[in-house]
């Protein structure tokens, strides 16, 4: 039997619940109660920031190594943004789960209308499916590099490098011991954090990818209007019966009223959105920018021979969310073009073209996606936040030097 777009969303809805169950995380399931594996994550990560502290002040007062301590400030940042989003999901489940539900009622509303409304939602579950897949190789690549870059330098030049900066007490890091036990350490830290983040990323990105769809749905339902209002005017040019008209216009007033409806609950939608992932979108930009200032400036000093391969994650990670971010404004323009493009509006009675006004007039004063409600989150954002952290890189030279 043939798979119905409804059954393709629960299925990738139950990959995001399976990936975020193994992080102790699975706010989705209504049953979800903070467990043993929640605890040991919040755990490990707490004493994730209690083992960078102790190497900051090893590097900073017994070895006064300052570019280390930027190098050891590189990973801080992804730890911060792991901690944020898993906190943040448990205090927002209920809004998750709304966010989860009003999706899939969707789908099975609109799988049962006419192809153009399925293919508007196919298109959709495939493009969120495409990014599950594309983020799920991203992180295996960025994952298996940053941890081969020990063994390749120990291989071929016999150096000893570490895969990540954050010291042991209690481990002598230059014995052949303490080498291999803070590598080992390193790794679990870089796969179980890797995880980690991409669990936490997969909810947010799958949300934001169906934004698109409110407008596309939108746009169908215009047509089907466009399609009534013709249907009226022939039927008055042949001056068919009553009745007939009277059923042309009573369907085309329901149409209409479910037009508004649906803007109304994009509206709702977006506002659910922003609201949750306040906090996410904050801290990530401000950690991703610290982590980029300061990788850049270890590769500049040549104190990192691993650094490219996290300066491509933290540059990519930016630009996926900056992505994001515009994908919700031209959606927003969207709506505002398909008022104007998508509709004979000029056909509508005068009272309709008035609510039809006022529709776009609310869609003109939407908002979308911000960083501490201050700066929109868009490609512009990200360009302009790529000048600035090359500036910090630069005065940071100029400082050391």
């Amino acid at each position: 039997m043939a798979k119905t777009v409804a059954q393709s969303y629960d299925k990738t809805i139950l990959f995001i619940k399976i990936s975020s169950a193994v992080c102790g995380a699975n706010v989705l399931n209504p049953a979800y109660r903070m467990n043993i594996l929640t605890w040991i994550v919040i755990v490990c990560i707490n004493l994730y920031y209690v083992f960078t502290g102790y190497t900051l002040y090893v590097n900073i007062y017994v070895e006064k190594d300052w570019p280390n301590v930027l190098q050891v400030l590189c990973y801080l940042g992804s730890a911060v943004q792991g901690y944020c989003k898993l906190l943040n999901a448990i205090h927002n489940k209920e809004s998750l789960r709304f966010l989860d539900q009003e999706l899939r009622e969707i789908y099975l509303e609109y799988d049962q209308k006419h192809a153009d409304y399925r293919y508007c939602l196919k298109t959709t579950i495939d493009r969120a499916n495409k990014f599950i897949k594309f983020m799920i190789i991203f992180q295996i690549l960025i994952s298996g590099s940053l941890i081969g870059v020990a063994p390749f330098y120990r291989l071929v030049f016999n150096q000893r490098i570490f895969v990540m900066q954050f010291l042991l007490p209690g481990v002598d890091p230059s014995t052949e011991y303490g080498y291999f036990v803070m590598n080992c350490m390193h790794c679990i830290c870089i796969i179980f954090g890797s995880f980690g983040n991409f669990a936490a990323d997969l909810f947010f990105f799958v949300v934001v990818s169906h934004v698109p769809m409110f407008k596309d749905i939108l746009t169908c339902k215009f047509h089907d209007l466009n399609d009534l209002l013709e249907e009226e005017v022939a039927d008055n040019e042949n001056n068919n019966n009553n009745n007939r008209i009277k059923d042309v216009r009573e369907d085309f007033r329901s149409l209409l009223i479910d037009i508004f409806k649906w803007h109304q609950r994009y509206l709702r939608f977006i506002a659910i959105v922003k609201e949750n992932y306040f906090w996410v979108l904050l801290v990530e930009m401000g950690t991703v920018a610290l982590s980029l200032a300061s990788t850049l400036f270890c590769l500049i000093l040549g104190t990192w021979p691993g650094g490219q391969s996290y300066l491509a994650y933290c540059f990519i990670m930016l630009y996926i969310y900056c992505g994001l971010g515009t994908v919700v404004e031209v959606t927003n323009d969207g709506f505002i073009d398909s008022c104007y493009t998508e509709i004979i509006w000029y056909k509508l009675p005068v009272s309709q073209r008035k609510m039809l006004r006022m529709m776009l007039m609310m869609a003109q004063n939407t908002d979308g996606l911000t960083i501490g409600s201050v700066i929109p989150l868009s490609m512009n954002t990200g360009l302009q936040l790529t000048k600035t952290i090359y500036t910090m890189t630069m005065m940071l030279i100029n400082f050391l030097e």
